[in-house]
């Protein structure tokens, strides 16, 4: 249960102090009851980052937007964020930071139709922190290193790990799972099975 791995999203000065995981951003506030930001931006492409947006709003810090790579982003979190008056941006990306020491504003923009690029009109929201997600990689390390080799499950476009060669059993996120209920299950039945 070697959990998950958190992607970023690649854009234009991405490596600005101010731009950081979302899950990140999430254990500073729940974890350590620190409050890193005024106002945030929060870009994704899953819905995982809704969390933090919501967890962001009840922190007290403005959440300007979610900017969704997603045409319609319907999941249960995003209308949890949409009724909590947090801005909802579908099919846009973040191309750009502003600012040269910390962030200052994010440029979105809309991407283009079958997904080649972005076009049209930028727009500038002003922030002091971007969470960005880009979706989840399953920690297949441990798996790997007791001889076991990955495989690539194309539903989730990730490598989870492939059959167990040692005393070795892989549950819950490392191994694509990613409901509370689907890792708990996996757990039993791997602990069960040792």
């Amino acid at each position: 249960a070697t959990g998950a791995i958190e992607r970023p999203l690649v854009f234009a000065n991405n490596d600005r102090p101010g731009v950081m995981l979302a899950s990140a951003v999430s254990a500073y506030l729940n974890r350590y009851g620190v409050r890193i930001a005024q106002r945030a931006v929060v870009f994704t492409n899953n819905d995982s980052a809704y969390r933090t947006a919501l967890d962001l709003a009840a922190a007290g810090v403005a959440v300007a937007a979610v900017v969704d790579v997603r045409r319609a982003p319907q999941a249960e979190l995003a209308e949890r964020a949409r009724k909590a008056g947090i801005a909802v941006i579908p099919n846009a990306a973040v191309v750009d930071v502003e600012g040269a020491k910390r962030v200052r504003a994010v440029r979105v923009m809309p991407l283009a139709p079958q997904g080649a690029g972005v076009a049209g009109p930028s727009t500038d929201i002003e922030c002091d922190l971007l969470a960005v997600s880009g979706g989840w990689s399953p920690a297949v390390h441990l798996h790997a290193q007791s001889g076991g080799r990955p495989r690539y499950a194309e539903g989730m476009g990730c490598f989870v790990p492939g059959v167990s060669v040692q005393a070795e059993r892989s549950a819950g996120a490392c191994n694509g799972s990613y409901a509370l209920g689907e890792c708990l299950a996996e757990g039993a039945a791997a602990g069960a099975e040792a």
